[in-house]
């Protein structure tokens, strides 16, 4: 992807983008870990000599209207020239928990999602918008294992790893999730926004290897679904 000296590529999202960026201007954290920073670091590398930016901010536990509600202070106020979408899961999650129905919760993020490419499409004009494809792959009780995921267990244990064990709040998940990804995919296509499948590679991925190993909780990537994300990215943009 080729940038230039005014660019400015900004990552908006939940925690999958969060990443635990740091809150300051120090270097070592401001991008957070994940597949932001690994595209971000690809290129600027390939960029450098035009000193593009980048920008991160991800929000952890937030749904596309939560997100939504600080646009023009996180988005509309720094300017990008680039713009990267990724939020859905949390929708599906809270949208449970808030007692909606599946079609309500869909419904508040297409509107989320749409007033947010409309918005910043009215105040910065010409600006490549790409909205990546939300995903959740619940995890099986019964054959999890955090012995599955990338890293020997060298650090202390995390309270409360494990599968998610509520099968109505999981198949509510599933099904808003499942359509959410299609209203994603619906929006990129009618706003002429950039769209990054990322759903069906995951899934390729899994049956290779097991789901801990790419989204260790359901939800969140490992290095490996970080690494996949990055890549669907990089190639959904290429010049």
């Amino acid at each position: 992807m080729k940038l230039f000296e005014n660019d400015l590529i900004l990552f908006s999202g939940d925690s999958i983008t969060d990443g635990n960026r740091g809150k300051s201007m120090d270097c070592n954290h401001i991008m957070g870990h994940g597949y932001q920073y690994i595209i971000s670091a690809r290129l600027a590398l390939e960029n450098a000599s035009s000193m593009p930016k980048f920008a991160n901010k991800g929000y952890s536990g937030a749904t596309m209207q939560e997100l939504l509600d600080k646009w023009q202070e996180d988005v509309i106020n720094n300017k990008p020239t680039v713009l990267s979408i990724l939020a859905g899961v949390n929708d599906g999650h809270f949208g449970y928990l808030r007692g909606l129905t599946v079609q309500d919760t869909v419904s508040k993020y297409s509107d989320a999602l749409f007033q947010a490419v409309e918005i910043t499409r009215n105040r910065l004009g010409d600006i490549r918008i790409i909205i990546c494809e939300p995903f959740y792959f619940p995890l099986c009780e019964k054959s999890f294992s955090d012995r599955h995921i990338p890293h020997p267990e060298c650090e202390q244990p995390m309270q409360n790893f494990g599968a998610d064990t509520n099968a109505e709040h999981i198949a509510f998940r599933v099904e808003a999730t499942d359509k959410i990804r299609l209203s994603a995919k619906e929006t990129a296509e009618k706003t002429g926004c950039v769209f990054v499948p990322l759903y069906e590679r995951f899934s390729i991925e899994i049956k290779k290897s097991r789901p801990e190993y790419f989204v260790w909780d359901g939800t969140h990537p490992t290095v490996a679904g970080h690494m996949l994300i990055a890549e669907e990215w990089l190639k959904a943009n290429e010049d």
